[in-house]
């Protein structure tokens, strides 16, 4: 029987990022006195690690609660009817049995349709929140190469997914390029929550859509 196998994998993403992506915290001040010339980047951890995303993102964590807590209570419902099934089964009549498997399937159906929209819905407006900061970020990396003198910017992956199978962490500038970004944005870190966040499946590498500068 169908079922959402946990509530938890449809949670907004907040500030969880996989530390395999963050090599900007194994740089640290080595990646301020990165050489002119040619650096690395991770993109998508430093566009998830300014503080305009991590504001957006918490907001639409707010904005989701509610469905979340539907999705949980209906979750706990299945689980309840399957559990009732399973200890009653053989003492029911044929017909009782029939219908309360018919109230299960229907309930079932309900959750997977929900969670699926959930999931559509929640994922979407993350990646609308990543693509419009990942698009200003593009726009202020270039300057922002220009003005440090660097001839080429490389995108660097994360150790699941490397892009550059070698790079020394002094060529990475990623702490660098978001600590400029954030002060140039004005936006202010969001409160830190005590609760941990759990995040979903990562949107699949999305690029910025901004031409390349000629």
């Amino acid at each position: 029987m169908k079922r959402l196998v946990s509530i938890s994998t449809l949670l907004l993403t907040l500030a969880s990022i996989p530390a395999a992506q963050l090599h900007a915290q194994e740089s640290g001040a080595a990646s301020a006195a990165a050489p002119a010339g040619i650096v690395t980047v991770s993109f998508n951890a430093a566009v998830l690690q300014t503080n305009e995303s991590q504001q957006q993102l918490s907001a639409l964590q707010t904005k989701y609660a509610p469905r979340q807590a539907q999705l949980k209570a209906l979750n706990d419902q299945v689980a309840e009817l399957q559990k009732q099934l399973q200890a009653t089964g053989d003492k029911l009549s044929d017909a009782e049995a029939a219908s309360r498997e018919q109230a299960l399937s229907i309930k079932e159906k309900q959750l997977q349709r929900d969670s699926d929209d959930y999931k559509s819905d929640s994922q979407t407006d993350s990646q609308q929140v990543f693509q419009g900061v990942a698009q200003k970020m593009y726009t202020f990396l270039q300057t922002y190469a220009q003005q440090h003198g660097y001839s080429m910017v490389v995108e660097r992956g994360s150790d699941a997914a490397p892009v550059v199978w070698y790079a020394a962490n002094s060529m990475d500038i990623t702490a660098a390029l978001v600590k400029a970004y954030n002060a140039q944005s004005g936006v202010a870190a969001p409160a830190a929550s005590g609760a941990a966040k759990t995040a979903p499946a990562a949107p699949q590498k999305p690029r910025p859509t901004a031409p390349a500068p000629k």
